[in-house]
């Protein structure tokens, strides 16, 4: 189980405030006060019993291998963008955290097993959704010029012939061929790698899923997003509709996206990566709209990078 954090800068803010009034007349240097120094505001829960699978605790699922948004760190912890917004969660409305792992979305809800799930395809029955907590799609990284954040021009004719990393039968790979983009395939057994010969000048672009590849790129500076060559496609929060817990989870995220919490935790997890994916697909590149019956040519399969790669993701941090 993992215990509330709780974010506390008040009490600090009042003493760097007072000792800069105070300087020039007594050398006064201001501190920041440790984590212990800070008493926390406790946040009074207003979920019981009747509300939760268990009494006081917000229980979470998630699919913990899809790296990197939900997977197990070095010390056997969850860790991750959906674990670290399910901490903001648990904080906001005073609760402890327990996360588990599933990819049954719906299932988790229905069965009891969680109070919430995050990193759900929108579209669940009885259920409210948060709406986008990020998207994913299959996607090209490249340095930039001069190590800068400026994303470089690319496009799908620009792409023609160049050098791309791509893991081994991988759905960047998939997608590569869809698109009708004619490079040179570099495969390589993970996703680390293919940052990596980017990184030594080996290839030109790497092709994964945008979020794994976004957290990789924060070790390769001047390491962008360029574009997607597949659809995006959106995971969201959900719980069961008409729960009181239901009313304050969704009422916390929003507050958080519009404070800019949650834009902090995504930065922290993605870096320079768009929130939003649409709109971002490379020139050039096109792909089926209409799907045959019983397939969804908006949902490619995003997490195959992600899941091939999450030992390797998973040292980074």
């Amino acid at each position: 189980m993992i215990g509330r954090k709780f974010v506390a800068i008040r009490k600090g803010m009042v003493g760097l405030v007072a000792c800069a009034m105070a300087v020039g007349l007594s050398g006064c240097s201001p501190v920041t006060p440790t984590r212990a120094e800070v008493e926390p505001e406790p946040v009074k829960a207003t979920l019981g019993a009747g509300d939760l699978v268990e009494d006081g605790v917000l229980t979470v699922a998630m699919d913990m291998t899809d790296a990197p948004q939900a997977m197990m760190g070095q010390e056997g912890e969850p860790s991750g963008y959906y674990v670290d917004i399910a901490r903001l969660l648990a904080d906001r409305m005073g609760l402890d955290l327990r996360v588990v792992s599933s990819a049954d979305a719906a299932g988790s809800l229905s069965k009891g097993k969680a109070d919430l799930y995050i990193g759900a395809r929108p579209g669940e029955d009885d259920v409210v959704e948060s709406g986008a907590l990020v998207q994913n799609a299959s996607s090209v990284f490249a340095k930039s010029a001069d190590g800068s954040r400026e994303v470089p021009t690319a496009s799908a004719a620009a792409l023609r012939g160049a050098l791309v990393a791509v893991q081994t039968d991988s759905a960047a790979q998939d997608a590569l061929d869809s698109a009708g983009i004619d490079a040179t395939l570099k495969t390589k057994p993970n996703v680390n790698e293919c940052f990596e010969a980017l990184a030594a000048g080996e290839v030109d672009y790497v092709a994964c899923d945008a979020t794994a590849g976004a957290y990789l790129a924060r070790a390769y500076p001047g390491t962008v997003f360029v574009g997607a060559i597949a659809p995006a496609a959106s995971f969201d929060a959900i719980a069961v509709s008409g729960t009181d817990l239901a009313d304050q989870a969704m009422g916390i995220l929003e507050d958080a996206l519009s404070d800019g919490t949650l834009e902090a935790i995504f930065r922290l997890w993605y870096g320079d990566l768009p929130f939003t994916l649409d709109g971002l697909t490379l020139d050039g590149v096109t792909f089926e709209q209409e799907a045959p019956e019983g397939e969804d040519a908006s949902a490619p399969e995003v997490e195959k990078d992600a899941l091939a790669a999450s030992d390797s993701l998973n040292s980074l941090g």
